[in-house]
């Protein structure tokens, strides 16, 4: 577990379970938030992806984020040599947002790039992309992989605990 990729809907769990991978490992993390959030309006795909391809060069690295529609998506996936993809369900995710929401209310969270406060709960918007994320197919392109990288589908908080047992024990 030398490169680390990371995907799942927005407060399903991912920062949480990168940093905490990130100290037991002795692995940087980054956050893809940090980096696309850099400017208003997010980074232009080739910048983003320029930058994300300089964190990859290095021997060892933890990479979380959704972006499932981005081009790093691909780069992510065939670059990791383990590939953690959280499945939760979407009430569960709601209630994570919430709680975060209250947590950094007019605050800039610590893995987001930019001076991006949180202002809201969820919003429409958030609440239309979870709904419409495309964890099926996000799914079936993490299992393709199955074959040449170990892969780990989260589908519940049982299952987080299990990872970082599994990894405490290596």
């Amino acid at each position: 577990m030398d490169k680390i990729t990371i995907l799942g809907l927005t407060a399903s769990g991912k920062t949480t379970l990168a940093n905490k991978l990130g100290e037991i490992l002795n692995i940087p993390v980054t956050h893809l938030d940090q980096i696309f959030w850099k400017e208003e309006g997010g980074l232009k795909q080739d910048a983003f992806v320029s930058e994300l391809s300089n964190v990859m060069k290095n021997d060892k690295w933890i990479i979380e984020g959704s972006m499932p529609r981005s081009k790093t998506l691909d780069l992510r996936l065939s670059e990791a040599d383990t590939i953690i993809l959280f499945d939760l369900p979407l009430l569960l995710v709601f209630w994570r947002q919430i709680k975060r929401f209250f947590k950094y209310f007019n605050k800039v969270r610590p893995d987001m790039g930019g001076e991006n406060k949180q202002k809201y709960p969820i919003t429409w918007n958030e609440f239309k992309y979870a709904i419409n994320y495309p964890i099926k197919d996000l799914r079936v392109r993490v299992l393709e992989k199955s074959t040449t990288k170990k892969v780990f589908i989260i589908k519940s908080l049982k299952d987080e605990v299990v990872i970082l047992d599994w990894v405490n024990e290596k």
